[in-house]
């Protein structure tokens, strides 16, 4: 009998292991070999080896675009989590308004890529974007702060739009994650003599890891190989300032035909997110058995 069940779980199985051999795991093994050779897209190829890898790492243009990259998906995870958990506790609360305001939160993410960096360049354009003649207005003078036409102020500039449109899920998913607290604790806490900022501290906070746990990486994730946001909003300039590892991968493989060197990079930026994916779980498991007391 359990071996009939055995062989049923295995026909059933059988199937969606073999589509994801073939459409996911096999193009993955596939460009790692390409990577490996000097491979322009069509034509001959020769084995090179780890060539690839040794020019990218030697490029500065390329170790820059990590840095950018990284300051980008870190900054936007951190900010992104901390006004979101700040706004679904003001949504938590009984509020008349608490649908509309939920749904203006979201609006963000649900707007085109390019309609939002369309929207934004016309907030922020120097001369006579929305945000300078406001702040002209307040101040009495003509302000033309370059916001995304300065290296000094573009990539500052992505991070708070990536904020602006992450944020609806993130509010959504640590709205969830507190309405789950149970009320009795809370109230329990509060008979023994503890302040709202020491029942958020030791009740809410431990109970609501989960949510945070999974929208730290959901954040990291999307900053991490941010493309269209970027490229759409000043096209990884200027002077490259805005250049995220997503843009130069595209460069490098469909504007100079590196394909080889492009999937190459492509492998760097995976390990890159595998790394700090496996890293930010650890430390949240371990703050999560702490919080628990085991």
């Amino acid at each position: 009998m359990q071996k009939k069940m055995f062989w049923t779980g295995v026909a059933f199985m059988l199937p969606i292991t073999v589509v994801l051999f073939a459409f996911l795991f096999l193009p993955v093994l596939q460009s790692f070999y390409y990577s490996l050779t000097d491979w322009k897209g069509i034509g001959a190829y020769h084995w090179i080896g780890f060539e690839n890898y040794r020019n990218i790492f030697d490029d500065p243009s390329f170790v820059e675009s990590v840095k950018r990259t990284l300051m980008i998906g870190i900054s936007a995870a951190i900010l992104t989590n901390l006004c979101g958990l700040a706004f679904a506790m003001l949504l938590d609360r009984q509020m008349k308004s608490k649908s509309l305001l939920r749904s203006l939160f979201y609006l963000p993410n649900i707007i085109p890529v390019v309609v939002a960096a369309f929207i934004w360049r016309y907030i922020l354009d120097a001369n006579s974007g929305m945000l300078n003649e406001t702040l002209g207005q307040l101040t009495g003078g003509r302000v033309t702060i370059p916001w995304i036409d300065s290296p000094d102020h573009v990539v500052w500039s992505i991070i708070v739009i990536s904020v602006w449109q992450m944020m609806g899920p993130v509010i959504i998913i640590y709205l969830a994650a507190l309405q789950g607290v149970s009320p009795e604790m809370k109230e329990a806490a509060m008979i023994d003599g503890a302040s709202k900022p020491s029942i958020f501290y030791h009740v809410t906070l431990p109970l609501i890891t989960p949510g945070i746990t999974v929208n730290v990486l959901i954040g990291l994730a999307n900053g991490i190989r941010i493309f269209d946001l970027p490229f759409a909003l000043t096209g990884g300039g200027p002077a490259n300032a805005s250049e995220t590892l997503a843009i130069r991968i595209y460069r490098f493989a469909f504007q100079s035909s590196e394909l080889s060197y492009g999937m190459a990079a492509s492998f760097v930026l995976t390990l890159l997110a595998l790394v700090i994916t496996f890293f930010f779980v650890g430390v949240s498991r371990k703050i999560e058995k702490g919080a628990h007391g085991e």
